[in-house]
């Protein structure tokens, strides 16, 4: 397969991850993706930026409080500091870190 044929596959799948986030509704959906992404992030085989996409949509889920339990809050708090030492210069969200830690 040539160099963009492969890039255009990878993008593809890229955004059908993307959009998968948004049909999350249960605890075992979220766990599974964030696992994924996790492993992502710390195997370096995506791009810290497509991370941070996923945080994002999966942080702002309308009913993320009752989807996040302590197991997939320790999982997003180990991808927001990876992210953190890839270059991002955020504060810490209050969801995962607390109100005072932010």
């Amino acid at each position: 397969m040539k160099k963009k044929e492969t890039k255009i596959k990878e993008t593809d799948e890229s955004v059908k991850e993307a959009k998968e986030v948004v049909q999350i509704t249960t605890r075992a959906e979220l766990k599974a993706f964030i696992t994924e992404v996790h492993e992502k992030v710390l195997k370096e085989q995506s791009p810290p930026v497509f991370a941070m996409a996923a945080m994002q949509q999966v942080m702002t889920l309308e009913n993320i409080y009752d989807l996040l339990d302590s197991q997939s809050k320790e999982i997003l708090q180990e991808i927001w500091v990876k992210l953190s030492q890839s270059g991002f210069h955020l504060r810490k969200p209050p969801l995962l870190f607390g109100e005072s830690e932010a």
